[in-house]
């Protein structure tokens, strides 16, 4: 092709990619959808809607709550009269519910119309850096809203008939499971479980120490739905057809339909449906006699799948999915494969060892920095465990296969096959633990930049592509050294010279990142969910700490033992290493903290209890500890005023830290004369009118201020007088959850300068209502060197019968319900 046709054709292509892009925007129902409702005024994610559609899945979740998905035909929004709308276009919405008694199941199925209410709200991230993009997992799924219902019984099943087609294959998937639940017995949980996610990709009940050693071995992939699957489906299916009178054509076309089936009934996923698009485009061309390419059938597919929703694009399953596959594909086959012309039985060994390395070579050389970029963790160990982990997926499979069919007529054949199944994964696991835990096959890393993991993806298709030995050989040395270089990067940080503390967005919840100027490290709580079982601490904070530079930190202080605090301690502390654990006040035989100073013993970490008066260097700062006092809590109990208070000095600048201080301490602190005073105040207890009292703010006298708040939590924290209160004597206010991660530096001499760090896109009618709020004084109207990140508006309450009982209790917010990790980590 020549030169000008190849630039028409990537033209071509860029303006086709361009369009789909702006179609897709043009098609969002949601920004019309959130002014009519904000017109109404509707606090999003906080005034029940009520809600008529179809259930398309009802999915149980680890936490004893059930996340439906609805596709949604109608609302009604309350206020004055009613208003009712029918939509016209279709919105889906993801919602999680408590579920009722095990014995009794929910009342409704898959493809019933409901009526329900709900509280909604647009997908929202944990807006930190190297934060897991939750709304685009959600929006290459179709999920345009995500929300809460109080109880199951706001949810009315409506009289008419059962759309028999859209639950069809929900329900045989539902089959399937329990199938191998019941083959696998009351014991056989976990079994049940690895093989429902290897044969239909049911992946929630997975034991947590099994899918740990699958990700630290890098062999996650066996359990996501990938072109293993299909290809050993298709397999099977060719293998069954030759014993049936059919000819060529005739089974491929029972392939076809057999993968056909096995995507509609599995769950769906990028990775799968990557794979039996690509099946169904190669057993269609040989049906037609017409060759389809490898190379060509994942072509088609990216475009299909791309033009039927471009956001799978930022879809790190999708990305990794076809990385993988490229790779494999386009990696050049050394003279290892080609087959000697007499073969000893050691040629047939390395034979049948060499195929399977040199794919598991391409798949890690293709997916590396992907993964690291994603997920922040390189896995050697893959290249060996994918030998092992390959075969005994492939066996799994096909018992699961077997168990699924047996079950039904033989039930004591297909119990035994449950046991052998039991046996496997049970190796699987000791094998991955076995190669994970070997220094330097697995380990976390800063995540690489995305330049460098485009630029490696380029060398990497040069070194496979390119006919000159040298250029290929030029373009290898690039990837090794990209791969090296992400490997050693943040190994070793430097000092910033400089103090810096940066409030993460952990939800309701504290995490704050005390960068000192000499370059040691304090976190100073981990956030964490009460009644949810999604790890703060691992799936939150770790990687915003990775994304900063940490791979480790100095101290973790836990300020009291309420669980937005305490909740994601145990994950920081096994995956940053601290040298030192700091407790403030802590009640007697609380599981928690007994659990995490267990921890800190075997892990030879230090435990310190700071108390009232003492005064620490660090860093080339100066810390003093202003509470807790001596002695234990009166209650007996986790109280606010337990918290641990840190107020830091570096030159003529100051911070106070006050964790969730109260009013009684507050006052305790001014009478007995400390010094309190600091340019940077965290306000108390997330903002609650139970804290920063307005004696107590006169004396602090800050010029900025972090909220550290969850957005749309029910008990209307930040308080709108403690607000106003700010706002009155001229602060600056910073909050997570509008602002997101936020950090705050000083030289020590000028004062403290803050801004966020990471800028995300609003949709219109969130951008409007913050508009809004500014005309009407609602938000803070910006001071210099601040940045513009105050918005600090108030928020509209809920009504006293819509607020939870324990104040001190945690949100559940659906952020919690995020997946643990992405198709083919």
């Amino acid at each position: 092709m020549a030169p000008a046709r190849r630039v028409g054709v990537l033209l071509a292509a860029l303006a086709l990619g361009f369009s789909a892009g702006r179609a897709e925007q043009a098609r969002d129902p949601r920004p019309a959808l959130l002014a009519a409702w904000k017109a109404r005024g509707i606090a999003i994610g906080t005034t029940p809607i009520a809600i008529e559609g179809t259930l398309l899945a009802a999915d149980p979740l680890p936490d004893g709550r059930t996340a439906l998905v609805l596709s949604m035909e109608r609302y009604v929004v309350p206020g004055g009269p009613s208003i009712g709308r029918r939509l016209d276009t279709s919105v889906r919405a993801r919602l999680t519910v408590p579920a009722g008694p095990e014995d009794s199941g929910p009342p409704w199925r898959v493809g019933d119309r409901l009526r329900l209410t709900a509280r909604l709200a647009p997908p929202r991230n944990f807006r930190n850096p190297g934060s897991f993009d939750y709304a685009a997992y959600l929006k290459a799924r179709d999920i345009d809203f995500i929300g809460t219902i109080k109880s199951a019984r706001l949810i009315e099943r409506l009289p008419g008939a059962r759309r028999s087609f859209t639950g069809l294959c929900p329900a045989l998937r539902g089959g399937i499971v329990a199938r191998l639940r019941r083959a696998s017995g009351p014991d056989g949980g976990a079994t049940a479980s690895f093989l429902a996610a290897i044969l239909v990709g049911e992946r929630d009940d997975l034991p947590p120490a099994l899918e740990e050693a699958l990700l630290k071995a890098g062999v996650y992939h066996i359990i996501a739905l990938s072109g293993l699957n299909v290809g050993l489906m298709a397999l099977l299916i060719l293998s069954l057809g030759r014993l049936l009178p059919l000819g060529a054509s005739g089974r491929r076309a029972l392939v076809i339909l057999g993968v056909a089936a096995y995507w509609a009934v599995a769950r769906p996923s990028g990775s799968i449906d990557r794979a039996a698009l690509m099946a169904l485009l190669h057993f269609g061309g040989g049906l037609l006699q017409r060759r389809v390419p490898a190379l060509g059938s994942l072509a088609i597919a990216a475009v299909l799948l791309l033009f039927r929703n471009s956001a799978w694009i930022t879809d790190a399953g999708f990305q990794l999915s076809f990385a993988a596959t490229l790779a494999i594909i386009l990696w050049p086959a050394g003279a290892v494969d080609r087959p000697p012309a007499r073969r000893t039985p050691m040629d047939r060994i390395r034979l049948g060892l060499a195929a399977p390395l040199r794919v598991s070579i391409a798949a890690l050389a293709g997916t590396a920095l992907v993964g690291a970029h994603h997920f922040q963790s390189l896995t050697p160990a893959a290249l060996l465990a994918n030998l092992v982990a390959v075969p005994i997926a492939s066996l799994l499979l096909y018992l699961a296969l077997a168990i699924v069919v047996l079950e039904p007529l033989l039930p004591v054949v297909a119990g035994f096959l449950a046991t052998v199944a039991g046996g496997s994964i049970a190796l699987l696991g000791r094998v991955c633990s076995l190669l994970a835990a070997v220094p330097g096959l697995s380990f976390h890393v800063v995540p690489p930049p995305a330049p460098l993991v485009l630029w490696s993806g380029a060398a990497l298709l040069v070194a496979c592509l390119a006919r000159r030995i040298t250029l290929r050989r030029a373009a290898g040395l690039q990837v090794v050294a990209a791969i090296i270089w992400s490997a050693c990067a943040g190994r070793a940080p430097r000092a910033p010279h400089a103090l810096a503390i940066t409030a993460l967005d952990v939800g309701q919840g504290d995490a704050l990142l005390v960068e000192f100027p000499n370059g040691t490290t304090m976190l100073i709580d981990a956030g964490g969910f009460g009644r949810s079982s999604f790890d703060v601490g691992a799936k939150v904070v770790a990687p915003a700490l990775r994304a900063l530079g940490h791979l480790r930190i100095d101290i973790l202080a836990i300020t009291h033992a309420h669980r937005d605090h305490l909740g994601g301690a145990a994950a920081v502390l096994g995956q940053l290493h601290p040298g030192a654990l700091w407790l403030g006040r802590m009640p007697p035989g609380d599981g928690a903290i007994e659990a995490l100073e267990r921890l800190a013993a075997e892990r030879s970490i230090a435990v310190v209890r700071p108390r009232r008066g003492v005064h620490l260097g660090i860093g080339g700062s100066l810390v003093e500890v202003l509470n807790p006092g001596a002695g234990v809590s009166p209650s007996g109990a986790a109280v606010n005023d337990d918290s641990l208070v840190l107020r830091v000095v570096y030159g003529d600048q100051k911070a106070l830290l006050t964790g969730d201080l109260e009013a009684p301490l507050e006052s305790l602190l001014l009478r007995e004369g400390r010094k309190v005073e600091a340019g940077l105040l965290k306000v108390g207890h997330h903002g609650s009118r139970t804290s920063t009292t307005a004696p107590f703010l006169a004396r602090v006298g800050p010029r900025m201020a972090v909220v550290s708040v969850g957005a749309g939590n029910p008990w209307g924290h930040p308080d709108r007088e403690v607000l106003d209160r700010l706002r009155a004597a001229g602060v600056t206010i910073g909050r997570t959850d509008r602002d997101g991660a936020i950090r705050f530096r000083t030289d020590g001499s000028a004062p403290w300068v803050s801004r966020r760090l990471v800028e995300t896109e609003r949709l219109q009618g969130e951008a409007e209502t913050e508009d809004q709020e500014r005309q009407t004084g609602d938000a803070e109207p910006g001071a210099p060197g601040s940045l513009g990140l105050v918005e600090a508006g108030g928020m509209r309450a809920p009504a006293p019968h819509e607020r939870e009982e324990d104040p001190d209790d945690d949100q559940v917010v659906t952020a919690g319900d995020q997946p643990q990790d992405d198709e083919n980590r």
